[in-house]
């Protein structure tokens, strides 16, 4: 007898501890220690504000074009596309997930 669907169900936050996701998103991450700027800081805000300069700028306190111009700069980086449409920004959000920087979103279903 095959279990349940719901028995079989993984979790986002038991996808986001395995040990693989996280060595790969600290590596990633990691890239960005080398800025004197707090760009990792800057990119979470921006993510957090749903990709908008401007009110990211307003979470950090500082210029709407200080925000673009740190997306801009993490870009060749972590050699993802983070301005365009695409998954490499999934990709980056993802990262941020599994090393924690950023709350995992809350999903409606079964807890």
């Amino acid at each position: 007898a095959d279990p349940a669907p719901q028995d079989r169900a993984v979790r986002l936050a038991d996808l986001l501890t395995g040990p693989a996701l996280r060595t790969w998103a600290h590596e990633l991450l990691g890239r960005l220690a080398a800025d004197t700027r707090d760009v990792r800081a800057t990119l979470r805000a921006w993510i957090a504000a749903g990709g908008n300069a401007e009110r990211a700028a307003r979470l950090l306190g500082v210029h709407a074009q200080t925000v673009r111009e740190h997306i801009r700069g993490v870009e060749p980086v972590l050699e993802r596309r983070l301005l365009d449409t695409g998954s490499d920004l999934y990709e980056v959000v993802l990262a941020h997930l599994a090393v924690g920087d950023l709350q995992p979103p809350a999903l409606d279903g079964p807890a």
